[in-house]
């Protein structure tokens, strides 16, 4: 009785102290995570910890993320818990500066009327953010993407940024071109996003209270103005150039002389001034003359989303870039600066003298030229790194300026065509978007331009992705000659056949030229067809046998275990007879 009642008080008293420990001291307990990804992603990088000591007033951040949305993948849904765990780590680093509200707006909910009316994508189900802040407007960010999970940080940080100073940065402007007239759609979205102020192409100085500076076309510049650009770089001040073998934009016939390319040089990159870039994989449509018809040209190029890093601010969010007529950037030997691409050509691309550009009577001898694949081309680029002095002597009259600088910043882009409005209208882009990402960055704090993004593991292709890429390239290398040939077959066709058409039925032509080009217009298809289908066909093969590997063991198996069986049955049965006589 005794050992009963001893038994029983222990367990009470064990009780009493598992309650007490949860009650009051489970709160003291530290919270304990340990972050065992290879990039760190779980864990705030110490910059954006600094942001957050920045923050002089609370602020909240409302997450709306659907996750019971029919229409949300699963890939969508683990992504959506990633944010969430990342804007955790903030609200918890904040130490109370930042209030998170988790909000799963259900299907005509009252949250999901607030979502919308705060501009939040509901495409694939809401998944987006909205800050406020006493007293400033709302930020928000419209739908977080996998495809910029490297740039998770930078964009929540973004957010926060943009609530803790609210006003637009300033951009200084200065172009040998006139913009107004002819890059004027770029134009506009640049003074709507900042306080851009224009300066005058003869300037001897940048003014001191300028920290970021956008450049177009400075091969048109006098000396002194880039004398004036260069010591601005050399002392500190953040820069986006436009440079161009060969500006549409620009009126003159005659090239200028110019010191461009030694200041390039001391800046440790170069760009041949007589080389245009073609490629024949992104080559897009392109109108040559007045009233004629588009042609697909390899000097207007239209880079979709493979040729840009995908790690880095410049590119966040963006599709395709239209570029035309543009250069090629690289490395001077011996150069100690960083240069990292942003936009790249693909492999069927090559530099050509600019003589050798002509009208669309020369575009098939263009096009044979990229048929062979050579290397990838960087048409934009990060530089970071020490530089120099182009005028170390100064120049005219003026005493010489600062001769070194241990670390620049700036963003090179090897065409200037981009921003003009007969590039951005001929077809969907955003090149617009490009401009402003990079310029944005370039205008931030150092706390959170430092803020870099982590680059997630890549995957690699499997054999049959590899083997379905290789099929790809090698039918589009093949059939480009055959698709020009059709489609100027058949506009042939319609222009001879157009001129003997008339009300009514009619007879069968047996005019020789028409039905020539009909035979052709017919051919051509069913040669592009079976073109396809032997490029495919290793791929094919490949796929059928896999799939055959992967569904005729099963049933092969299953018939090997009951054949075992049925042997198995018969030997005991054979042995069980046997026993019994």
């Amino acid at each position: 009785m005794r050992s009963a009642l001893r038994t029983g008080m222990t367990l009470i008293v064990i009780s009493l102290l598992f309650l007490a420990f949860n009650l009051v001291w489970i709160t003291n307990v530290p919270d304990v995570r340990w972050d065992f990804s290879k990039q760190k992603i779980h864990t705030l990088s110490p910059q954006a910890r600094q942001l957050l000591t920045t923050l002089e007033s609370p602020l909240d951040l409302y997450y709306f993320n659907a996750s019971n949305d029919p229409s949300k993948s699963t890939a969508l849904k683990r992504y959506g818990d990633r944010v969430e765990d990342l804007l955790k780590e903030y609200e918890k680093a904040a130490r109370g500066m930042i209030n998170l509200h988790l909000i799963d707006p259900a299907p005509y909910s009252e949250d999901a009327y607030k979502a919308g009316l705060f501009g939040l994508d509901d495409t694939q189900g809401f998944l987006g953010l909205i800050g406020t802040r006493a007293g400033q407007g709302a930020q928000r960010i419209d739908a977080f993407s996998p495809d910029d999970e490297p740039l998770l940080e930078y964009e929540i940080s973004h957010l926060i940024y943009k609530l803790i100073h609210p006003e637009p940065a300033t951009v200084g402007l200065l172009s040998g071109l006139v913009l107004d007239e002819s890059a004027g759609d770029v134009l506009e979205q640049l003074r709507e996003h900042f306080n851009l102020v224009e300066l005058a192409s003869t300037l001897k100085e940048v003014p001191p209270s300028m920290a970021t500076l956008m450049v177009v076309h400075p091969r048109a510049l006098p000396a002194p103005t880039l004398y004036a650009i260069e010591q601005f770089v050399l002392r500190g001040g953040k820069l986006m150039i436009f440079i161009d073998p060969l500006s549409e934009m620009d009126v003159s016939t005659a090239k200028a002389d110019s010191p461009l390319d030694g200041l390039l040089s001391a800046w440790g990159i170069q760009m041949p001034a007589d080389k245009l870039l073609i490629d024949n994989l992104y080559a897009s449509a392109a109108t040559l003359g007045a009233g004629g018809p588009p042609v697909v040209h390899p000097g207007r190029l239209n880079l979709p989303r493979q040729a840009m890093t995908t790690n880095d601010i410049s590119t966040w969010k963006l599709s395709s870039v239209i570029l035309s007529s543009s250069g090629a950037l690289g490395r001077v030997k011996k150069s100690r600066i960083t240069l990292t691409p942003l936009l790249q050509s693909s492999r069927q691309s090559a530099l050509l003298d600019d003589t050798q550009f002509s009208p669309a009577t020369a575009l098939d001898s263009l096009f044979t030229q990229t048929s062979t694949p050579a290397q990838h081309y960087t048409v934009a680029a990060r530089i970071e790194g020490p530089a120099y002095s182009a005028f170390p002597d100064g120049i005219q009259g003026q005493p010489p300026g600062l001769q070194k600088a241990a670390h620049i910043q700036m963003v090179v882009v090897a065409d200037t065509d981009l921003l003009a409005d007969d590039v951005t209208q001929s077809a969907p882009n955003t090149n617009a978007l490009f401009v402003l990402n990079t310029l944005d960055n370039l205008a931030s704090s150092e706390v959170l331009a430092s803020i870099r993004p982590r680059p997630t593991p890549s995957q690699s292709l499997n054999p049959l992705e590899q083997l379905r890429e290789a099929a790809t390239l090698a039918y589009t290398q093949k059939a480009r000659e055959l698709e020009r040939r059709l489609e100027r077959t058949e506009q042939a066709w319609q222009e001879t056949r157009s001129q003997n058409s008339g009300f009514g039925s009619q007879a069968v032509d047996t005019n020789t030229q028409l039905q020539a080009l009909n035979k052709e217009r017919l051919r051509l298809p069913m040669e592009l067809h079976a073109l396809k289908v032997e490029a495919y066909a290793q791929t094919h093969r490949t796929q059928r046998n896999l799939t055959l590997l992967m569904i005729v063991p099963v049933p092969l198996l299953l018939c090997l275990i009951a054949l075992a069986l049925f042997l198995h049955q018969r030997r005991r049965r054979s042995a069980a007879g046997v026993a019994f006589h």
